[in-house]
């Protein structure tokens, strides 16, 4: 029996360790609905609200925050982020595509010694999205992106070793929603997986018009 189109949007959420690519191809994918007729918005976490601001204040002086508040921060980025951004735009149709959701933090606040299940306790107030595309590349060519292609200099997340604990703990995460891509290829071919992945999807909702 075929499912029945939806007015509902669909939350689409974009992960993997820093340099893989997510946001490039995010934006790709945006442009590639917008362009077939979607309601899109692209959003990200922390988010642009007000926690989500200070913790990105934070970022490269994270040892002001202890591992506790800044888990608490997230939370509460996310609980305002959903109901002031994400929930609004699905209820309307929309097409929201995220820059991180909860398996990042699942992935990152790992490094403070936290478990994965009590992360994902913790985070149990977050609706799960329609799909995750966690995106892969070898760490050299994180690195690569990170300080040659962005020309940034990495942060307490974006160490070799971090990076090397965040990909396996983000490889660990099992989810039906959730779809691997290998990122360390063409950009285009990157951009063609994601669009299979998603079209199964795109046929629960109703057509644009």
């Amino acid at each position: 029996m075929q499912n029945t189109p939806s007015n509902r949007g669909l939350f689409i959420v974009f992960e993997g360790a820093d340099g893989t690519g997510k946001s490039s191809q995010l934006r790709l994918l945006a442009q590639w609905l917008e362009n077939s007729g979607y309601p899109v918005l692209m959003t990200r976490e922390p988010s642009d609200g007000q926690h989500g601001r200070a913790l990105r204040e934070h970022f490269y002086s994270r040892k002001e925050l202890s591992p506790e508040k800044e888990l608490e921060m997230f939370l509460q980025d996310r609980r305002d982020h959903l109901e002031n951004c994400i929930q609004p735009a699905l209820a309307e149709g929309t097409l929201v595509l995220c820059d991180r959701y909860f398996l990042s933090t699942v992935a990152y606040q790992s490094l403070h010694g936290f478990s994965t299940e009590f992360l994902l306790k913790e985070n149990e107030f977050a609706p799960a999205p329609d799909i995750a595309f966690i995106l892969h590349a070898p760490l050299a060519t994180c690195l690569r992106r990170i300080t040659t292609d962005r020309g940034e200099k990495p942060n307490d997340f974006e160490t070799r070793e971090s990076l090397e604990k965040v990909d396996a703990i983000f490889h660990s995460l099992s989810f039906p929603w959730i779809r691997r891509i290998d990122s360390s290829g063409e950009m285009e071919n990157i951009q063609q997986r994601l669009q299979k992945n998603l079209m199964p999807l795109l046929n629960d909702i109703k057509a644009p018009r």
